[in-house]
């Protein structure tokens, strides 16, 4: 984290330049405003309207503050120079002139001219960050306050508006600052993700040392959010792959079978929702969740499906979410009648033994919110899953079906006090995952210690305060695990107490409807059509990054060898800078709407981190044309194997895109560049 250390300062040197100022008195306050104040009033209302659309949250505050309490304003003969003065220690917010302090943090902050995003504790005059937004290279700005009197002041004295709006510059109000707050920033593009490794979280002004508690804990909540970004994407590019494999596959399942809108439209209306994971916390439910059963809709994760079958206990829909096999057993360690009246919900990429492990019951698909099942454009079937975990698909559809209330049990997200990570009779044991040397720990459930957890866990409870905190709606979320971590955003509550908020009317049976066969095969030649489209596209601009890449490698073979000969003086500058357009125009290829669909699901958890790296070198400074050149000589040799990591993961999924299709259509798929090779070849042949 950067501070800017200044020494104490003294009472006398605060008076003194206190007295250099003259006060803005009450050309603050909301009421009383004359003609000489319309200026001000205007852009503090512009800047309240752009808050208005960006910020709710801050604009109500705003509207609800008492102003001239803490704080006053001594205004300079610049408007660009004023001071802030907490009025009861007389504590001026800028030791000396406020202009040429604000000038000096600037110039040193100069090592930060070509970051993209930056992160700034405390908001001053808000003088730097007028200044600092002048640069085009920066495309955030986010600046986390504690006093929300010092944002009503420097929003009444400079017009943000502009960059409000733009969401160029993002203010938190710091006690309604968290983590999902934060991780919230890290979603808003993908290329502030890219720039996650060169994060700092910068405190330009030293009156704002006094908050270093604060400071400190949302730089924490900073650090886990890049963590938690970072883990998302992961390091694997197996399950991407396995996932478009088996989605282009199951769609001759997935296209014939009831939508995610069919399934939505039948639980509108709904009271409460339980839903039932498997931690070692379930079993001592059982009995209190099979005596409510009647009454409320049981979502059920698919490995808690044995144990509820064993304990006389049908859930109305079991999720299934996981690309893998082994999910199937799930299923086939539980007798076919107990799926008879059952809804299984399942996501378009899981595994085919899954499907055909599911022999009565109705199977109803969802398409997760990946790039490759969005551009199918079956809205219908979307979009759901976008956790990492069942639980977390199932609260997504309490979510966007409106139930008033969601009760989840067997959440623990934890290891048992036993050491046990599942509950009593799942599938594969109590101790299906064992505790690692590095231990992770988080809050316990109603807090006052904490529960050892694991990386993946962690990130499973990441995503469901996420969820929690983005419920677009008043939604009553209690958590009776009674167990395991604590999932901020709920209601902790025994179950059984729970249990008695739900109304005793017993529940409808959930009753789906299939797509008529017209629509299905209609949809099914669409689908075709965009497989076939998704290789003619990939194998066009592979051959580009291929083509780039040789040209690459011949050109740095060139410069090692004239660096041996010490013959760098016949450095080729206007080839150099060629080869600069060609990735850039690679470079906006990649970062197209229709190539992220295509691939980047596949492609982002290796290429991602070669990206971090070059973020890197990109904020480097530059303060030469030698620094730029060696600059920009750097950058093409990081572009190497970026771009043989490109080619080969276009080839990958085109490769997989090509097996699914003909899979699926039972026909082998003849793409444009078979079709001219072949034509090629004939013309050579004659």
């Amino acid at each position: 984290m950067a501070s800017k250390k200044q020494g104490r300062r003294n009472k006398t040197k605060q008076d003194s330049k206190k007295d250099d100022l003259q006060p803005l008195g009450n050309i603050l306050e909301s009421e009383n405003i004359n003609q000489t104040q319309i200026n001000e009033n205007s852009i503090y209302q512009r800047n309240l309207h752009a808050l208005s659309y960006r910020d709710p949250l801050l604009f109500y505050n705003l509207l609800e503050i008492r102003t001239n309490v803490k704080y006053e304003v001594f205004m300079g003969n610049d408007s660009a120079n004023f001071n802030i003065v907490e009025m009861q220690s007389n504590i001026p917010m800028y030791n000396g002139d406020p202009l040429q302090e604000n000038l000096n943090i600037l110039n040193k902050y100069e090592v930060y001219r070509y970051y993209p995003y930056l992160y700034c504790y405390g908001l001053g005059n808000g003088i730097l960050y007028s200044m600092m937004l002048g640069n085009e290279v920066l495309k955030r700005l986010v600046v986390v306050e504690p006093e929300l009197e010092i944002i009503y002041i420097v929003l009444n004295l400079i017009d943000f508006s502009e960059y409000i709006m733009s969401n160029r510059l993002i203010l938190l109000h710091s006690p309604q600052c968290n983590f999902n707050m934060i991780n919230s920033l890290f979603d808003m593009d993908k290329f502030s993700k890219v720039y996650s490794k060169v994060y700092d979280l910068l405190v330009p002004n030293a009156y704002y040392e006094k908050y270093n508690e604060e400071i400190v804990k949302i730089n924490k909540d900073f650090v886990a959010a890049i963590e938690h970004g970072v883990i998302s994407v992961g390091n694997d590019t197996k399950d991407a792959i396995i996932g478009i494999k088996q989605h282009i596959e199951n769609m001759k399942y997935s296209l014939y079978a009831p939508s995610l809108l069919e399934i939505h439209s039948k639980l509108k209306g709904r009271d409460t929702a339980i839903i039932v994971s498997t931690g070692p916390s379930l079993y001592k439910q059982l009995d209190q969740l099979k005596e409510i059963a009647p009454y409320a809709t049981i979502f059920c994760i698919d490995a808690s499906f044995p144990v509820l079958h064993k304990h006389g206990i049908k859930p109305d829909i079991v999720f299934s979410l996981e690309r893998v096999k082994e999910s199937a057993k799930f299923y086939t360690h539980t007798p076919e009648e107990a799926q008879e009246g059952v809804i299984f919900s399942l996501t378009s990429i899981v595994h085919e033994d899954t499907i055909h492990a599911i022999k009565r019951g109705v199977k109803q698909f969802s398409f997760r919110p990946f790039g490759y099942t969005t551009l199918f454009n079956f809205c219908e079937y979307g979009y759901l899953g976008i956790g990492m975990s069942a639980a977390n698909m199932a609260y997504e559809l309490v979510v966007h079906s409106q139930f008033k209330r969601c009760i989840i049990i067997g959440q623990d997200l934890a290891f048992g006090e036993d050491g046990t990570s599942h509950s009593k009779g799942a599938v594969y044991g109590e101790n299906e995952i064992k505790p690692k040397d590095n231990k992770i720990y988080v809050e316990k459930y109603g807090g006052g210690g904490v529960v050892e957890s694991t990386e993946v866990w962690k990130l499973f409870l990441n995503f469901y305060e996420k969820d929690i905190a983005n419920t677009p709606y008043k939604l009553e979320v209690i958590n009776a695990t009674e167990g395991g971590a604590r999932i901020r955003g709920t209601i902790e509550m025994p179950f059984k107490e729970a249990c008695k908020l739900i109304p005793k009317a017993k529940k409808k049976a959930i009753k789906l409807k299939a797509p008529t066969k017209a629509t299905a095969n209609k949809n099914m030649k669409k689908a075709i059509e965009i497989c076939q489209n998704w290789i003619d596209y990939g194998e066009l601009q592979q051959e580009k990054v291929e083509k780039t890449f040789l040209e690459l490698v011949e050109f740095l073979k060139e410069i090692e060898e004239l660096n041996k000969q010490n013959r760098l003086e016949e450095f080729n500058y206007a080839t150099m800078d060629k080869l600069i357009d060609s990735i850039d125009e690679i470079k906006d290829i990649f970062n197209s709407r229709v190539f992220h669909d295509y691939f980047t699901d596949a492609l982002q958890s290796y290429i991602f981190h070669q990206e971090l790296d070059i973020a890197q070198l990109l904020v480097r400074p530059i303060n030469s044309e030698d620094d730029r050149r060696a600059k920009e000589l750097e950058w093409l040799y990081h572009h190497r194997y970026w771009l043989f990591s490109l080619a080969g993961g276009i080839d990958t999924v085109v490769t997989v895109v090509r097996k699914a299709l003909e899979y699926l259509s039972g026909e082998k798929y003849e793409s444009v560049k078979d079709k001219e090779k072949k034509d090629k070849d004939k013309n050579q042949s004659k």
